[in-house]
């Protein structure tokens, strides 16, 4: 199977990990997604902006660290918006970045054979 979301066999092989542990590490971070994007979501209803661009910059450093390039560059590309305050196209960059986790989310879990059940 290959990666096109998150690089998870160069995360394995850069850090020598064994099946079991690489699966804990990465549930873990998929949790840490759904959080964080629940997050990004309820406070942009909310245009409390200095909360979503915490939970942007957490995307960004959870994904960066788990090679999860596509969410990375969505949270970036976010983040961006955020800091100059252009606030016109914000609900595209949030959707853009709900549907880069829901893929990585997904991808993972057919990987490890988990349950697809995305909150």
């Amino acid at each position: 199977m290959s990666q096109s979301i998150v690089d998870i066999i160069g995360f394995k092989e850069d850090l020598g990990l064994d099946y079991d542990t690489l699966k804990d590490l990465y549930m873990v971070f998929v949790e840490e997604l759904i959080q964080e994007r629940e997050k990004v979501n309820s406070h942009l209803i909310l245009h409390e902006v200095e909360i979503i661009r915490k939970s942007v910059h957490n995307i960004k450093g959870i994904a960066s660290s788990y090679r999860a390039i596509l969410v990375f560059e969505s949270a970036r590309d976010l983040d961006v918006k955020l800091k100059l305050q252009d606030f016109e196209e914000l609900n595209s960059f949030v959707e853009d970045l709900n549907k880069r986790i829901d893929e990585a989310v997904k991808e993972l879990k057919i990987y490890f054979g988990e349950k697809q059940v995305l909150s």
